[in-house]
């Protein structure tokens, strides 16, 4: 029985959590932050422009 209140628990904060982030678009906005990073060192890439 306490095994399944420990799972219980587990799986109830990974929903709060996951719908936290869904709320608060927090996902998106990592992507975003990221993104910025690495967006300078792919437009210093020399590109092939033959199509």
């Amino acid at each position: 029985m306490k095994i399944l209140l420990v799972v219980l628990a587990v799986i109830l904060a990974l929903f709060v959590l996951t719908f936290v982030i869904y709320i608060t678009n927090s996902d998106m906005k990592l992507v975003r932050k990221i993104y910025d990073k690495v967006q300078p060192y792919y437009d210093n890439l020399k590109k092939d422009r033959k199509l």
